[in-house]
């Protein structure tokens, strides 16, 4: 069996990752891989590379290079056998369905890495082709009225890789390090830390940064709005990092503002590294996360949610070692391979 993992880019994000992860647990269980970006973004390709594990580009950009990135497509395909193909997000599983319709009837798998579609139109066409698809989704509350709601699979990680071994402990005399981790983009809502500093200072709260690590098409928009407020020194740029690992030991709470979600990889990691975690009750997050492992709190509230951790951090810590427990079994990426392993035989 070959499993051929069809996504928008290489990029950063979570979905990505997720394709990386799947990809290594794949190739160490002797199981044909192949990952194909629609476009060329590719910021984590080099981690593919390091892998050793087969991925290849359409170079579809824009809609005038659709024939000619289609025609690559189908020549690759070709040249395989029986496979799955794993179509992430939504412009991959168009682009899968036109395959499937016009070319070759081969079975598709689809996971949206989102539990909310804005564009109705997109709605529609998931909804007119979900008989044609096996729809992943993260967690039960992911049920939507265009997807086949039929498997529930997570989201998951290497847990072994980022251990933290160590007591979490906070001094005073220090700056306390939000993390926010993730594509600065409307979802993950960045902007919205002009909005907490603001808060904080207003209460008198000066001892800390906010951590941005990660890059998107809102980056220059919320560099603007730190100029115009004059709070520039509460939050370090360190843009796009392969390795997130040091941050996430080194930090001292994440934070998530999102507007909407899936179920982010960030969380699972932080989770995995003990870390304290602060995030909206959106997407799959409150199916995992409650107030006793994590804080789950809305915008209004979110900055009293920093406030009561920078106060009381042996309880944040307590909460994050319930969550570690709570997700040790759930987000490992060995099981949650195996899920997706048994869902391509049975397709298949």
């Amino acid at each position: 069996m070959t499993v051929i993992h069809l996504i928008t880019g290489l990029g950063g994000g979570g979905a990505e990752h997720m394709v990386l992860e799947l990809s290594r647990m794949a190739k160490s269980e002797s199981v044909n891989t192949l990952v194909i970006s629609i476009t060329d973004s590719n910021k984590i390709a080099e981690k593919f590379l390091d892998d050793e594990i087969n991925h290849d580009f359409l170079s579809i950009n824009s809609l005038k290079e659709f024939r000619s990135g289609f025609k690559r497509l189908k020549s690759i395909l070709g040249q395989k056998g029986h496979f799955v193909l794993h179509c992430h997000m939504f412009h991959a599983a168009m682009l899968g369905m036109i395959y499937k319709l016009f070319v070759k009837n081969v079975p598709i798998v689809f996971t949206m890495h989102t539990n909310t579609v804005k564009q109705l139109y997109r709605r529609f066409l998931l909804f007119f082709t979900k008989s044609f698809r096996n729809d992943i989704i993260f967690s039960t509350n992911s049920k939507k009225w265009y997807l086949n709601n039929r498997i529930v699979i997570p989201n998951g990680v290497d847990l072994r890789k980022f251990n933290y071994d160590k007591i979490r402990t906070y001094n005073h005399s220090e700056r306390f390090s939000f993390l926010f981790l993730g594509r600065l983009s409307k979802p993950k809502n960045p902007l919205f830390l002009i909005n907490l500093i603001d808060r904080l200072t207003s209460a008198k709260i000066d001892n800390f940064v906010i951590d941005v690590v990660g890059d998107g098409p809102l980056k220059n928009e919320l560099t603007a709005m730190l100029d115009k407020s004059e709070t520039k020194q509460y939050i370090n740029f360190h843009g796009f990092k392969n390795d997130v690992i040091p941050f996430l030991h080194k930090s001292n709470c994440l934070i998530l503002p999102s507007l909407w979600e899936g179920l982010p990889v960030s969380i699972i990691e932080a989770a995995a590294s003990k870390l304290p975690v602060i995030a909206t009750p959106v997407g799959s997050i409150p199916e995992f996360l409650n107030n006793n492992n994590a804080y789950l709190v809305d915008l209004d509230h979110f900055h009293e949610a920093m406030m009561n951790v920078l106060s009381k951090y042996d309880q944040a810590v307590l909460r994050a070692e319930s969550l570690y427990n709570d997700i040790i079994s759930t987000f490992d990426i060995q099981s949650v391979f195996k899920s997706h392993l048994k869902l391509y035989h049975s397709v298949i």
